[in-house]
């Protein structure tokens, strides 16, 4: 059980890594610092969007976009470490 729980809180660190590289590239896209024409930035991002978007498409359904900012990262990132730490504390409580 408690290899059980170190594996699923080491997937959501993964995941959150993985959402930090989304955000990050998203920006430094739209700001063109980086070519989305490039094949392998752009092979990169896809696989990240297709990772990501189906929970923050949920999240954008609830929370509307702020003077244009997204915020259902901020909201992912809060939610995911929330759990993270709720594991944790159930695991040292084993």
């Amino acid at each position: 059980m408690n290899a059980l729980l170190i594996l699923i809180n080491e997937i959501i660190t993964l995941y959150l890594y993985t959402l930090f590289v989304y955000v990050i590239m998203g920006l430094l896209i739209q700001f063109q610092m980086i070519n989305n024409y490039n094949k392998i930035i752009n092979t990169i991002f896809r696989a990240l969007i297709s990772i990501h978007e189906p929970l923050l498409g949920k999240i954008r359904k609830y929370i509307p976009l702020l003077s244009g900012i997204d915020l259902s990262p901020v909201i992912v990132i809060l939610l995911l470490s929330f759990l993270k730490n709720l594991i944790t504390d159930y695991r040292l409580g084993l």
